[in-house]
């Protein structure tokens, strides 16, 4: 499930306008290496398959499916479904015995992003829990750039992800039912984890491609001082190959 969140982050990274039109479809498969925040839990190398669709009005990216509702020159404005697969199972970690489980959840939202060619481009993004796990919202705002160095395509992000105090106290928190001695009771506020991404392409043939990407977050306080988190940052690599029948 943790992989499903990561095959999610990638497909749904931004677009930036100057890169050459997407195909519609890109089939594949993938290999993911991430570092789980939590005490005792080792999520190791994981592979998915790889799905993406690019219509003119509507696309699906992972698990998150969305559709055009406004559009002028480089801005645009989209809603969104998107998967939310945070959080884990008690049972994964003999640090976590005795917390209720985290569950995934479903979330909507809406995006907006304006961007130019010599320039990038800019997204904020807000979303809202859909089925009441947490209650949470967060929103997201990123810039995205675009270059080409020996015939592969690089997109670096920076991004800022704020997640309000239901979200992080659900993923984070330990309720005062599930504290212990050496695991004690915390409740967090809302949080700002700065994020820094690598996206890059290279075309093997008419219609294949590797990609790898890198992604780096910094874990505020609001998290790294919780009982049930063990590390201060997340490191994730991805490698995969790409099919575009179309």
């Amino acid at each position: 499930m943790r992989l499903m969140l990561l095959l999610m982050m990638l497909l749904a990274a931004p677009l930036v306008q100057a890169q050459d039109p997407p195909p519609r479809w890109t089939l594949g498969v993938l290999a993911a290496n991430r570092d789980a925040p939590y005490v005792g839990l080792d999520e190791g190398l994981l592979f998915a398959p790889l799905v993406r669709f690019e219509g003119e009005r509507f696309h699906i990216r992972g698990l998150r499916a969305g559709g055009n509702l406004y559009e002028n020159g480089g801005f645009a404005i989209d809603s969104f479904f998107q998967v939310r697969l945070d959080g884990y199972k008690a049972k994964d970690s003999p640090f976590l015995a005795g917390m209720d489980d985290r569950d995934f959840s479903l979330d909507g939202g809406f995006a907006a992003k304006w961007s130019r060619e010599k320039v990038g481009q800019f997204d904020l993004a807000v979303t809202t829990d859909l089925l009441g796990r947490s209650y949470g919202e967060e929103v997201q705002l990123s810039y995205s750039a675009l270059f080409r160095r020996f015939g592969w395509t690089f997109v670096p992000s920076l991004t800022l992800q704020w997640q309000d105090e239901d979200l992080i106290d659900y993923y984070f928190g330990v309720r005062d039912d599930e504290a212990l001695p050496g695991r004690a009771a915390y409740r967090p506020g809302s949080a700002m984890t700065p994020q820094f991404l690598l996206l890059a392409t290279h075309p093997v043939g008419k219609r294949w491609s590797v990609f790898t990407y890198l992604g780096y977050s910094w874990f505020p306080s609001e998290i790294t001082d919780s009982p049930i988190v063990d590390q201060d940052s997340r490191a994730t690599v991805m490698l995969g190959l790409g099919y575009s029948p179309d």
